[in-house]
């Protein structure tokens, strides 16, 4: 009995000093500005233990610019234009990419979604659950909101 409350105790405190030198969450304020001539966009993931914890690889038409991840936050500060946003995804959805035309100095936030409950057609099998990944684009006040405890994926 000594020893097992030993070890609880040990791993209580492991755990407290775990969660004493986490970082704080994203903030997008800590950022540098976004350079002259360019406009950002984020991309990011909640942190969805029920969904799809496989990555996806993100496309700005259709060049690979990241990985998204759950729970994390990335940016890319890209040329003033119009982008078709995609993301791998074994599964289809209606409406799942998403085209955005974004000028210098602006910001689009983008949520990449995970929706393993959405069941989509394959091949003799009938229907099958597989990772089926959405881009959704947020607007700044939910999506700072959202992003405020998400970890930054630098670069």
């Amino acid at each position: 009995m000594r020893k097992t409350v030993a070890c609880l105790a040990m791993l209580l405190i492991l755990a407290l000093a775990r969660c004493a030198g986490e970082s704080p969450g994203f903030a997008a304020d800590t950022l540098s500005p976004i350079p002259p001539g360019q406009a950002r966009i984020f991309f990011y993931r909640w942190l969805e233990p029920y969904e799809a914890l496989s990555m996806s690889t993100i496309y700005l038409n259709g060049i690979p610019v990241g990985v998204s991840q759950t729970g994390a936050v990335l940016y890319r500060d890209v040329a003033p234009g119009q982008y078709y946003i995609s993301v791998d995804s074994q599964g289809t959805y209606p409406d799942q990419f998403k085209t955005v035309t974004i000028a210098a100095a602006q910001t689009v936030d983008v949520r990449i979604e995970s929706i393993s409950s959405f069941k989509s057609p394959c091949g003799y099998l009938g229907n099958c659950e597989v990772d089926t990944f959405v881009v959704t684009i947020v607007d700044p006040a939910t999506a700072s909101r959202e992003m405020r405890a998400l970890k930054l994926i630098p670069g």
